[in-house]
Order: C-alpha cells, then structure tokens, then sequence
C-alpha cells in the first residue's frame, strides 16, 4: 500500500473551505514534499545534495477573513483557530501555527503585509518519513499568502522564507535542501543543488522505465537531535584541522595528509562529506547519460558512507538497503540508500519500472518476516515544485 493515495487539489480542497468559512477561497496553491536522492549530511558543509519534488503535495486555501482576525484550520477536520493580526507573526499555540506565523513574520520583513485571512491547509505528504512534509507546509503558505498579497516573492525566496520560519519559529536548524527543492522543482527532473551559492541544474528523469522507490521503515530513533548536532561538529573539527573554511573545499588528498592529526573519528565523517560530494556528481552524470547501473553503484556507496563513515543509518534501514539485493527481484533494482537525515526514515530505490510493485511488495512481506515491522512505500516520479493552482 503506498504511503500517501489519497489525491488533492484546489477542487478537493474547496468544497471543505466553504464548509469551515461560508465562502469561497481566493487563493489556493501547493508545494511538494521531496526525496533526496543522493547528497546526504553534505548541505551544511556547503556540498552538493541532489532531490527531486513528489507529487505529494501540501495544499493551501485562502481568502479574506471577514472577521478582522486570522481563522485558520491546520487540516481538514481539525479546530478552528482564531489569531489576532498583532500576534500573528509571532511564536505561539497550537504549535503547527507556527509554521505560518513565521511565513507571515519573514513576508513582513519583506515589506509584504498579510491581511486577516481564512485559511485551510491539506496534505497528502506523509509525515514523519522524512520526506520534507514540514517545507511543503511552509513553501505551499508562502506561495499562497505571497499570491494573495499580490506579492513577486522568487520561488528562491519563498525558501528561504521557509528556512527562516524553521530557525525561528519551530527552532529547527535545517538546511535550505528541502525547501529549495519545494519551490524551485520541475516535473520530470531532480534538481541538482550547490548548497554554497544556491545555484543549480535540473537533471533530466524522463525515463518511463525507471521509478523511484521509497519505504518508509517506520522508525525514528530519539538520538537523532544529539547526534546530528554531533557530526555538525566533527565536520567543523575537520575544517580547522584541514585548514578550510568548509568541506566543500577538501580534497581527498588533503584528507589523507592530515588523516593521523584528524583522528579515526573527524577522519571518516570527513571522508563521507568529501566522498559524497563525488558522488552526487557522478549519479548525475548518469542519469543525464541513463546508465542506471552507475546511478545505482552511487547510491550504494553513499548508503556504506552514511553507514559506516557518517554512522547515522540504523538496523531497520539497513535492512531495507540489504534486502533490495536480497528479494528474488533484486535484479530489478539498480541501487537503493538511506534518505534523510538518519536514524530511521526512509530509503530511496531506483527500480525498473514494470517491477517496481513486485520489488516493494518482495521488499515489504521480507522487511515484515524478519523484522516484524509493517511499513508503507511510495512509488513516484519527479513532480511539479510551489505552483498557484487557483487565484480568483
């Protein structure tokens, strides 16, 4: 079963606007969850990372609020909510609001003025898989409240917007990944980020017969916080040690020089963020060739990476990574990693096409037998980034 069926759209969405507000929506736009799919804890060494936008989308619906004061609805059938303007832009309850408190709060420091609005959000981004529901929920606000406002705001800015409200007002310390992929993705293409100067490069995924796979090993192991701000660490240990300003500047020859004065530790979260840089400039050589065997040979050297050098995978993963050369369809898949940041979450698969629901069926009733987890997948191509679906 997949993670996310149900659809959604400005006409699924309008009819529960007007049942929630009495009228209807002026404004409705979406933005896509993402799964990244090479480029892993290299965003904030100022590397490369490599994601494509889902069809999984978050969508939001707004209009006038008659009212003087902010009604907004989180999802359908959830409590209205109602926020006075003056306390709109800033940190409060219940905590989802946040994420369109800071879209509000960065719109303003941009000049842009937010009038009271109804709003109601939908989603059919699964959340908690790491598959970026949280950037889709801010990007999609943006680009609604942005269209609304009758505001040029650059699909570049609705994500940094998107940052900004995660540092500020959800007190998350991201990296622009998610949020970039969300407003700058293209249907049919991942998109190929330089996470130092945010410049890019579309890559082209237009092969019917290869499709992206993604599982989800529902779990989530709580080490995640300390250890992601550990490796940040080590990563910065590293730079003072090779003399860079970040790892972006590294070089393997340079790692190899200092490898004693580095230590076993900074040396090998060092060799995954140099290595992994290579990497992602290799799946997308191939891909724009179409030699999935090598795209696929990337991915799997960037899971052994994260496993072993960056240590952020865990059991559950692993397994998923092991048994897509383990099913008696292995021979349908080309490569298969972690996605995310670790811990838990997702893998990403690159399968042939007319196996992929046999090789996630292989993959779920073996991950079941062995594990005792029951899990969903998702299977997709690259989809559409922030776009306004209807604007009266």
């Amino acid at each position: 079963m997949d993670l996310e069926q149900r659809e959604i759209s400005a006409e699924t969405i309008t009819p529960y606007f007007e049942r929630y507000f009495g009228h209807k929506p002026t404004v409705v736009a979406a933005s896509p969850g993402r799964v990244n799919l090479i480029g892993e804890h290299t965003d904030y060494n100022n590397g490369f990372v490599l994601p494509m936008a889902l069809n999984n989308i978050n969508v939001v619906a707004v209009a006038p609020s008659p009212t003087g004061k902010h009604r907004w609805i989180g999802s359908l059938g959830d409590t209205m909510i109602e926020i006075d303007p003056a306390d709109a832009s800033k940190p409060g309850e219940p905590f989802w609001s946040n994420y369109v408190r800071g879209v509000i709060c960065m719109l303003g420091r941009r000049g842009v003025q937010v009038p009271p609005v109804d709003m109601l959000i939908d989603s059919n981004v699964p959340r908690g898989g790491g598959l970026s529901s949280s950037a889709a929920f801010e990007v999609a606000t943006c680009t609604a409240l942005a269209a609304f406002c009758g505001a040029d705001i650059s699909p570049t800015d609705r994500a940094l917007i998107g940052q900004a409200t995660e540092h500020e007002f959800v007190n998350v310390p991201c990296g622009i990944m998610d949020q970039f992929i969300s407003a700058n993705g293209r249907k049919d293409h991942a998109l190929m980020l330089d996470c130092k100067d945010l410049s890019y490069k579309l890559i082209p995924m237009t092969d019917p017969n290869v499709s992206v796979l993604v599982i989800d090993s529902a779990v989530k192991h709580s080490l995640a916080d300390g250890g992601y701000a550990a490796r940040r660490k080590n990563c910065e240990d590293a730079c003072a040690i090779l003399g860079v300003p970040s790892l972006r500047e590294a070089t393997l020859e340079m790692l190899e020089e200092k490898k004693a004065e580095l230590g076993d530790l900074c040396y090998r979260r060092a060799r995954h963020v140099i290595g992994e840089n290579l990497r992602v400039a290799s799946f997308a050589e191939a891909v724009q060739q179409g030699d999935w065997e090598s795209a696929g040979i990337a991915m799997r050297g960037s899971h052994a990476s994260l496993k072993d050098d960056f240590e952020v995978s865990c059991a559950e993963v692993d397994k998923l990574v092991s048994l897509a050369d383990e099913i008696p369809s292995a021979s349908a898949v080309y490569g298969a990693r972690m996605t995310g940041g670790g811990f838990g979450g997702c893998i990403v698969a690159l399968v042939k096409s007319d196996s992929v629901e046999q090789v996630a069926k292989e993959m779920l009733e073996a991950y079941r037998k062995e594990l005792g987890i029951e899990t969903t997948y998702l299977v997709t191509r690259p989809g559409e980034g922030a776009r306004v679906l209807y604007k009266a």
